[in-house]
């Protein structure tokens, strides 16, 4: 299943798609997701189509797996 720059594959980390292009920079808004999810279990990320918002979720995601017992996905909610 192929959405935007990611493909969902058995290869990717837990039940995350697998980056297919690379991540730089950001820092300060994967800081600020992770903190969102500090005080929530679920964060939904929203703006225009092509800014990135899969990108960063997968890698909060990724980052922070570890501290969710059952382990993190990616819901997309775009053909809804």
């Amino acid at each position: 299943m192929a959405s935007g720059s990611t493909t969902i594959v058995s290869a990717g980390v837990g039940h995350l798609p697998v980056d297919i292009t690379s991540f730089v920079g950001r820092r300060q808004q994967v800081a600020d997701v992770k903190k969102l999810l500090s005080a929530s279990r679920l964060v939904t990320l929203t703006g225009p189509g092509g800014v990135g918002k899969t990108r960063l979720a997968r890698r909060v995601a990724e980052s922070v797996q570890r501290s969710f017992g059952d382990g993190v996905r990616l819901v997309e909610l775009a053909e809804l």
